[in-house]
């Protein structure tokens, strides 16, 4: 099988590709620095150059593939400034947009025959302790709407083309995301939950990123959107107590809402809500998580 990877040289983009790599199947990838990826990768991906994602095709050649893992987006989890809002959108946005019309200048039979399209839980805004599976509605706010016109995108794709978008949550993983920048405070004893701790994080360790996604890739039954999040979501409150455990520091001082608020703006929105969202359609297509305890998944990440 030939697999596109697009942002294959990203925390999950690397992972994807080692996975697809030892289960024998070709990697694929586009990038703005093709030397750069090749390095990355290794000598066997066949990597195509991509330089602008939000504003023109990746080349044809490149999407002459049996399946895609579409992966771009500019990181959230900055402050949202006028210009990183539009750099969020377009990356997620206008990239997909660009990469369904490169499917469609293909011949429909070189067309492969999945999309699977990177989406996140931001979909559902803030949602308290409602219980979210993949039909819930979409939420207010920015991000929510980012999310909603990002998976229509992905959704245009012409016939023939299956498509999937894996709404996934927070990604625990040693190297980036949310847990690097909790775990200075933590590993010093001044960690502990936010704006009261209630909010639920949908959790899910990178490895279930990977498997979730290629499940979805190679299951015909999979289409639509599916929750890539652990199948028993926390509060705030459980993981900061968790990390704490695994650290062996205290876990107990209070972050208040606010003090967040001044740190990163709007962005902070992100840590004083949550969504527990559970993985209904990744359960039902019979995907087996590989780690499913929240203190197990941070002590395997920290080891």
């Amino acid at each position: 099988m030939r697999v596109l990877i697009t942002g294959a040289t990203g925390t999950i983009g690397r992972s994807v590709a080692e996975r697809v790599r030892a289960r024998g199947d070709q990697i694929v990838a586009t990038s703005r620095d093709p030397d750069r990826a090749s390095r990355s990768l290794g000598p066997d991906a066949e990597v195509h150059r991509w330089p602008d994602p939000a504003a023109a095709p990746p080349p044809a050649e490149a999407l002459r593939v049996d399946g895609i893992v579409h992966l771009i987006g500019e990181p959230i989890d900055q402050r949202w400034t006028e210009d990183a809002r539009r750099r969020i959108h377009d990356s997620r946005v206008k990239s997909t947009e660009q990469l369904v019309a490169g499917l469609e200048s293909l011949p429909e039979a070189e067309r492969p025959g999945v999309l699977v399209s990177q989406s996140a839980v931001g979909y559902y805004g803030d949602r308290g302790a409602e219980t979210l599976a993949e039909d819930a509605r979409a939420g207010a706010g920015w991000l929510a709407g980012v999310v909603v016109a990002w998976e229509e995108a992905a959704r245009r794709a012409p016939a023939g083309v299956r498509v999937v978008c894996t709404r996934t949550g927070v990604v625990l993983s040693p190297s980036g995301g949310a847990l690097a920048k909790m775990l200075p405070f933590f590993k010093l004893g001044i960690g502990g939950p936010v704006a009261g701790g209630e909010q639920y994080v949908p959790w899910i360790h990178l490895d279930d990123v990977v498997g979730g996604l290629l499940h979805c890739l190679d299951h015909v039954d999979a289409t639509g959107a599916a929750n890539l999040t652990a199948p028993d979501p926390v509060t705030n409150k459980r993981l900061s107590s968790a990390l704490g455990s695994v650290l062996k520091r205290p876990a107990v001082l209070p972050v208040p809402g606010f003090a967040v608020s001044l740190l990163y703006g709007q962005m902070a929105e992100l840590v004083t809500g949550g969504q527990r969202a559970v993985p209904a359609r990744l359960q039902a297509l019979g995907y087996g998580f590989t780690q499913t305890d929240i203190e197990d998944a941070l002590a395997d990440v920290l080891r």
